[in-house]
């Protein structure tokens, strides 16, 4: 028995429980939203999906999250989207509340829960997060398990191989700050350089790095929002959690570096499962590593700056 919660049904929540609904491991699945009625026709609207296939799925439907109890995994996506003209920084001080609300709210009736933090600027909300829980509860965000997916598929796409052929991660901070690995770049197994060599071929990096800060934008200007892109990125992590997977994936967790006075949400790729870890971080470049430093203290400048200067 698996019960599997969203807090927050908009663009990405919804897109989110709506692929949870047919994790065939998910037996319980909660929505939550504080406008009226939301959660309730999500509930409808799943429902009639999972009809069409014969699922049987208990779903749940609230508008208060001190309803939620006994959830093991808690999607906390409450909050604004960005627009094209804003960084996911700028989402910081809008969404503050909402995630310290969803956390604060759940903690007592959700004594074994994990949460995963999917609202922007999600690297600064997981820390808030953190924060609220105090340390009691296992947290995890999104990292830059979306930008690794982008990487991978420019990568596929620019030396014209099957996506399954690249392997790739993307580090650092979700927007800005994100870093691209290349020491991490392996096409059919063979290091990114080895594989330039024996085929002749060429990648253009700056080319690479521009689509995957870029792309998120352009898909909100043209389409309104990102939906299916972050759901298959974040369901990947879930499953990493709950089916125990043990994969090497992008998601952010508490590291503590020099450029920043107490620990902040940053991704190192790292192994994901029922525990966390190890991580990559002694396979990476010097300039990798500090470009990864360098992030975690802008990430500790948006946390500030989303807290109002607290800490």
């Amino acid at each position: 028995m698996t019960h599997v919660a969203v807090v927050g049904t908009g663009r990405t929540g919804g897109q989110v429980a709506f692929s949870l609904a047919f994790e065939r491991y998910v037996t319980e699945l909660s929505l939550v939203d504080i406008a009226p009625k939301v959660a309730e026709m999500m509930k409808e609207e799943l429902h009639h999906a999972l009809a069409s296939h014969g699922i049987d799925l208990k779903i749940n439907a609230y508008d208060n999250s001190k309803a939620l109890k006994n959830a093991e995994l808690i999607v906390v996506a409450a909050g604004f989207p960005r627009t094209p003209d804003m960084s996911r920084r700028d989402l910081g001080a809008k969404n503050a509340s909402a995630v310290e609300q969803a956390v604060r709210e759940t903690l007592d009736n959700n004594p074994e829960a994990w949460y995963f933090v999917i609202t922007n600027p999600v690297d600064a909300m997981t820390t808030l997060a953190n924060k609220t829980a105090k340390g009691k509860r296992h947290i995890i965000g999104t990292g830059t398990n979306l930008e690794t997916s982008r990487f991978r598929t420019i990568v596929s796409r620019e030396l014209k191989v099957p996506m399954g052929s690249v392997e790739a991660y993307a580090a650092g901070e979700h927007g800005e700050a994100s870093v691209l690995l290349w020491s991490t770049v392996k096409i059919d197994g063979l290091p990114l350089d080895e594989y330039l060599k024996k085929t002749g071929s060429t990648l253009d990096k700056g080319r690479c790095d521009n689509y995957v800060k870029e792309v998120s934008r352009q898909v909100i200007t043209y389409l309104g929002g990102t939906r299916y892109g972050p759901a298959g990125s974040f369901i990947e992590i879930i499953r990493g959690i709950l089916l125990n997977t043990g994969k090497v994936m992008a998601y952010s967790r508490p590291m503590k570096f020099e450029t920043v006075p107490e620990p902040v949400y940053v991704t190192i790729p790292a192994r994901i499962a029922k525990s966390l870890g190890p991580d990559l971080w002694e396979r990476l470049t010097k300039d990798e590593q500090q470009a990864i430093k360098d992030a975690a203290g802008q990430i500790y400048k948006t946390y500030l700056e989303a807290v109002g200067g607290k800490i």
